[in-house]
């Protein structure tokens, strides 16, 4: 039986050996912070002050995953802190989730409790509407990291959907007209829509007006293998873009924020952070992402 190998943060750079079509280009100007997220994976300390909330906030679909989301709380309350796991609904689209998180939020931080944000795909995006409609709880934000954040539009659902030029592999038209009822009832449909071509079309404006004060970094990732049966898409997206990266889900370059400070990392499928699998130890993955938020704002000496 083959052991298989613990996930590292290391190699992100073989993209090119597996996806040579790959139109990609680090972050500049000192926003790639890679190197950063490393070191506090390896030295494994919690520098965030205990006080500080965790806001855990997950993405489409991810109501119906018994397990989202688990091994990440496990961690950071041994940790010591105080996790909140927001309830997401696909059924709401980027805007009307935005309203609900800020709600919800109010409501559950107590006092002047201050808080950093942990997101993964769409609800980056929609935490991301939270805060900018919200500036009292954005001023109580200490942090947000937004983990395969669907910025360009998802081909999948694209494709699905009838709203590219893609034609259908063979024999997928029958799975697809099945999806394509699915993705159109009450349940996902609002939801589905904003990671889509189709989005609000006050959704890019706002991804573009970054409120400064707001502390963030982002990271995108590739992967060659399917860690879970969610969000996984590897066959298709090869076929649809030869030698072109992508987590499963999204193209790789459909995962950048411009302008905002970037994490790259390798072997990372679209599920994994909220489910893990293949080796990944999602808790350890979500902490050192608590502790980079911390260890990079400005003031922080570290011991």
């Amino acid at each position: 039986m083959t052991v298989r190998q613990p996930w590292t943060p290391y190699g992100f750079d073989d993209w090119r050996q597996h996806y040579p079509a790959t139109p990609f280009a680090r972050a500049a100007g000192g926003l790639d912070w890679t190197g950063r997220y490393i070191d506090c994976w390896e030295r494994a300390r919690a520098h965030l002050p205990r006080a500080t909330v965790v806001v855990l906030v997950a993405g489409l679909y991810s109501e119906g995953l018994p397990r989202c989301h688990g091994d990440a709380v496990l961690a950071l309350r041994r940790a010591g802190y105080r996790v909140l796991r927001l309830p997401m609904r696909s059924s709401r689209g980027v805007v009307a989730q935005g309203r609900h998180i800020a709600v919800t939020l109010r409501a559950r931080l107590r006092g002047g409790e201050r808080f950093v944000a942990l997101t993964h795909s769409k609800g980056g995006i929609d935490m991301l509407a939270a805060l900018d409609g919200d500036p009292a709880l954005r001023a109580r934000c200490d942090g947000l990291a937004l983990v395969q954040p669907p910025v360009g539009p998802a081909s999948i659902v694209d494709d699905i959907m009838g709203w590219s030029a893609t034609p259908a592999p063979d024999g997928a038209g029958w799975k697809d007209s099945v999806a394509r009822q699915l993705l159109r009832t009450r349940w996902v449909a609002d939801g589905t829509r904003d990671i889509s071509s189709r989005r609000d079309p006050g959704v890019a404006p706002m991804l573009a007006r970054l409120p400064r004060e707001l502390h963030c970094v982002h990271a995108v990732s590739w992967s060659i293998e399917r860690s879970s049966r969610f969000d996984a898409h590897h066959g298709r997206l090869n076929a649809r873009r030869p030698g072109c990266a992508h987590d499963g889900q999204f193209y790789l370059e459909h995962q950048v924020l411009a302008g905002m400070p970037q994490l790259c990392l390798p072997h990372l499928d679209h599920g994994q952070p909220v489910l893990g699998g293949l080796g990944f130890d999602a808790g350890r993955f979500w902490l050192a992402l608590a502790e980079l938020l911390h260890a990079s704002r400005p003031g922080f000496a570290q011991d």
